[in-house]
């Protein structure tokens, strides 16, 4: 069959795929250019066709071919690995891959320590910022998925508060901000970064960023609520830019080696 699905709606190219592999006995060989007809849980199965002036049409079952021919088997590979890694029946949406790394390590660590941790059925999910959260939290609401939510305390988390509520996504109740976390002295905003020791955090900062910070000084301005904001104006200063991922990183591999080292 040449491009059995092309006229499908994408959940029904699924169902398609389906009836195909599951309710016939003979074997069934189609065309497809759709990551939604390429069996991601059967992928030896599938095979790439090339045509080339040279050597003519050649079909293999190893991933070759240009960006054209290898793009339905990536969205096909990316999307089963979004539906197994990340999504659950109960969903904890977070904003960037920092704090992903940060609660999912030193949650991990309180498992192996015997001290209290997120429930084991909680999915963290990270989705890259704050103004995507309302659409991973529409997505996973039609699904019919549980769904709580972790903000930065700061105007973009807040205004995507408002709109989680507005729209009815999700309750007012299962969103949390960061500034939740202090027990005294609340700070007006913060990021996840601000929960771990601002002395640590320095020390994360200059350990990963040693070679850039060589005979320069770095000055922090106190009034700026939140550490990472602080450090980019200071990197900017010294005409250095400032990514974030670098000292979560290293936080992240010192929760593994030396806990103790961080927290």
């Amino acid at each position: 069959m040449d491009e059995p699905g092309l006229y499908l709606h994408a959940k029904s190219q699924g169902d398609l795929l389906k009836h195909l592999r599951e309710d016939y006995k003979n074997q069934i060989i189609y065309t497809t250019h759709s990551p939604f007809m390429v069996p991601a849980d059967a992928i030896k199965i599938v095979r790439t066709v090339n045509i080339q002036p040279s050597s003519g049409t050649t079909v293999t079952n190893t991933p070759t071919g240009d960006s054209k021919t290898l793009f339905p088997l990536q969205a096909a590979l990316g999307y089963h690995l979004s539906q197994t890694l990340f999504i659950g029946n109960y969903n904890l949406i977070v904003e960037g891959i920092t704090d992903f790394w940060i609660l999912s390590s030193i949650n991990a660590h309180f498992a192996t320590s015997g001290r209290r941790t997120l429930l084991a059925e909680l999915t963290l999910m990270p989705v890259g910022g704050a103004g995507r959260v309302s659409y991973m939290a529409a997505l996973l609401a039609a699904e019919e998925l549980r769904v709580l939510v972790l903000l930065d305390d700061d105007r973009a988390g807040r205004e995507t508060k408002t709109d989680l509520v507005k729209s009815r996504l999700v309750r007012e109740t299962a969103i949390t901000f960061v500034t939740e976390a202090f027990a005294s002295s609340t700070p007006s905003e913060a990021d996840i970064e601000d929960l771990l020791d601002p002395s640590m955090y320095s020390a994360l900062v200059q350990e990963t960023y040693a070679s850039e910070l060589k005979g320069k000084a770095l000055s922090l301005n106190p009034k700026i609520p939140r550490i990472v904001k602080r450090y980019e104006e200071a990197f900017a200063a010294a005409q250095l830019e400032f990514n974030k991922t670098r000292p979560a990183r290293e936080f992240m591999s010192r929760m593994v080696k030396e806990p103790a080292s961080v927290l």
